[in-house]
């Protein structure tokens, strides 16, 4: 049987060379060639309607979301050409049965193809060293994969979810290193069968034996401890709904990169990431608490992602945050919103196939990018139905409208008129409108979203309205303006909100601002630079001496501040929050910051680790060490430490996906 696996793997790669010379896939690639939408070499987005799908030869990179959610696709065929595919890439291609990568492809990158449930089997090409963060997260139905040696950076969350996946490998390659964790991580995976064998090189024949890892998968349902509440169920309308308690909302998830993103957890272009397993105590080998509402004011990243427990949610009181992709792909078929939450987060209700309902209370000052993307809810209002909207919503001709908030739009008219009473225009509602000439924005809107006409490229006038206060980043990039005056009241503008558009200010200039997306590292795109990049690719550490510290595949160059923090209160919290005690009294804690020429520090790295070095402190020797940083919620989230004894003295290696304030302390 070993044998026949390790055969497999050779068939795999030998079928991939077969379908590259099928005259069949040239001819769906001529017929669907308008399909393909260019920025010079790099594929931006694909449009056709072809099942079978060959890339041309002039791609080199396969951007950014290029097939997202393309349902059509069921076979693509990858040029020697291309020497990256981007994140989230193929992210949601639910009917994408094979794929065939070319030799010339250097990296798979995060969340490339997440979600794929279709795909069976994939051969990476021996030219590929990397494999991004959850890049495969979630093909359930994945069967064999086969790495090349050159392969040697692949994300521990790279597969996460893929729980009939079988790896082929070589002997003493990092794919079989990465394989023996795997296949422990993978025990604890939903649906997994004790009986799938591991594979390994036909001359071994003893079972191969590997620690658990501290970090586990997320399973689709999140168990109660004994003798705790997490919520209660009450009868509302003739309804069953499930109100929360917000002390007892544990996460349970595995290590990741997080992004979306897209990146890119479940993730869509920008996002990323992944949670942290909710078990408890102290020790060096334990993990850390996280909870799913975090201090009662936030909805955690990822909280209730492919949750298929729940129908209709009603969140307590206190809620300001919904965190990225929190009920992602989730069985929810309705959410109450309190009044006061004042953030939708990106991807936050993605992929809720059964919401039908959506009420946002008229606290809510934004909706970032996907947050309601492919709901029933909002793909009934643009396929020209109903949208099944509640008492606070409402469908205004094309606009669809709930506490204010402009949800989406579904017209396709040179001129647009917003409607009166919309204070909030919600991430990327008219992007790549490119109809749109002229848009009239009413007197009530107060902030237009992140990305909210980017790719409008005929827009030529644009009409602010006298009281909008803040406009994100990219909330216009791309028009066809020259020039454009600010109204007085604008008071924050962000990266890159009008492109190359003269921007003239009415009343001096408004603050500067970015969004979360901005500081992942992918989304080199989104910063800005103020001149011409200095130094040589790689990472200048500042401020604690004897710290240094490497970046993957750095293309640029980056500084990373390490320093002592004065106030340390988020660490004492989250510490707090999941060991219910004061922070040791030997943790020592310091500030990472990490920056390209944008200035913008950086957090989110996806397959880019960042190895830092640092000598142990002096209250740290000799112990048994520990080490964590602060997710974007705030909670602690473990990271992996090693000690080397130089002759100068012992040094530390952390290696970090997350960019953050960083806690490290004994364990004994």
């Amino acid at each position: 049987m070993r044998g026949k696996k390790r055969l497999l793997g050779a068939l795999l790669t030998a079928a991939a060379l077969i379908i590259m010379q099928v005259p069949g896939l040239e001819a769906d690639a001529s017929t669907s060639a308008s399909g393909f939408q260019m920025d010079g070499s790099t594929l931006t987005r694909y449009r056709g309607t072809e099942k079978n799908v060959s890339i041309p030869a002039t791609v080199q990179t396969i951007g950014q979301g290029a097939f997202e959610d393309n349902l059509n696709i069921e076979l693509v065929v990858v040029p020697n050409s291309v020497k990256r595919i981007e994140a989230y890439a193929f992210w949601g291609c639910d009917n994408l049965d094979t794929v065939v990568l070319g030799k010339g492809l250097s990296e798979v990158g995060e969340y490339a193809f997440t979600n794929c449930t279709g795909l069976e089997q994939i051969a990476i090409p021996s030219t590929a060293t990397s494999i991004g963060s959850e890049a495969f997260k979630d093909c359930v139905n994945l069967k064999d994969i086969t790495i090349p040696p050159e392969t040697v950076n692949i994300a521990e969350s790279a597969f996460d979810g893929c729980y009939q996946l079988t790896i082929h490998y070589e002997e003493g390659s990092a794919a079989e290193e990465y394989a023996k964790a795997f296949y422990e991580r993978q025990k604890e995976m939903p649906g997994y069968v004790e009986s799938t064998p591991a594979p390994v090189p036909p001359e071994k024949t003893d079972p191969i034996a590997t620690p658990a890892p501290e970090e586990t998968p997320v399973p689709t349902q999140a168990p109660a401890e004994e003798g705790t509440l997490l919520g209660t169920t009450h009868i509302v309308g003739n309804r069953a709904v499930l109100f929360m308690d917000s002390m007892k909302m544990q996460v349970f998830g595995g290590g990741g990169n997080q992004n979306t993103s897209g990146e890119a957890g479940e993730a869509v272009p920008g996002s990323g990431g992944t949670q942290e397993p909710v078990q408890g105590g102290s020790g060096a080998d334990s993990k850390i608490p996280k909870y799913r509402i975090v201090d009662g004011k936030a909805v955690a990243d990822q909280a209730y992602y492919r949750n298929g427990n729940l129908s209709d949610v009603a969140l307590p009181d206190g809620i300001l945050e919904i965190g990225e992709f929190a009920f992602a792909r989730s069985s929810l078929t309705s959410v109450e919103i309190p009044q006061g939450t004042e953030v939708i987060s990106y991807g936050a209700f993605y992929h809720c196939g059964q919401l039908a309902e959506v009420e946002l209370p008229d606290s809510v000052m934004c909706v970032e990018p996907k947050a309601f993307e492919h709901t029933l809810w909002m793909d009934g209002f643009l396929a020209g139905g109903s949208s099944g909207e509640g008492e606070g919503s409402a469908e205004t001709g094309d606009f669809l409208i709930t506490g204010g908030v402009l949800a989406a739009y579904r017209g396709n008219s040179s001129e647009v008129t917003v409607p009166e009473g919309v204070r909030v225009i919600a991430g990327e509602v008219f992007r790549d409108h490119e109809e749109i000439e002229r848009v009239e924005l009413p007197d009530s809107l107060l902030v237009a979203g992140e990305g909210a006409f980017e790719g409008c490229t005929n827009l030529k006038e644009i009409v602010l309205g006298d009281n909008v206060s803040e406009i994100k980043d990219r909330a216009f990039l791309g028009n066809a303006m020259t020039e454009i005056t600010l109204p007085a009241s604008v008071k924050k503008i962000g990266l890159q909100a009008f492109g190359n558009t003269v921007l003239a200010y009415e009343n001096g200039e408004a603050e500067y601002t970015y969004e979360t997306s901005a500081t992942r590292l992918a989304n080199e795109s989104y910063r800005v630079y103020d001149g011409t990049e200095e130094g040589e690719p790689g990472v200048t550490v500042q401020g604690l001496d004897g710290a240094a510290a490497t970046l993957s595949e750095a293309a640029r160059s980056y500084v990373l501040t390490v320093e002592l923090p004065e106030d340390v209160s988020r660490m004492e919290s989250a510490y707090q929050r999941a060991f219910r005690s004061g922070i040791p009294e030997n943790m020592v804690i310091y500030d990472l910051t990490l920056t390209d020429a944008s200035g913008i520090p950086l957090t989110k790295l996806g397959s880019q680790a960042l190895e830092l070095e640092l000598p142990v402190p002096e209250a740290l020797r000799g112990h048994g060490l520990r080490a964590a940083v602060l997710d974007r919620n705030g909670q602690m989230k473990s990271v992996a430490v090693e000690r080397t004894a130089l002759d100068d003295g012992d040094v530390l290696y952390i290696d970090l996906d997350y960019v953050s304030m960083i806690g490290i302390w004994s364990t004994d």
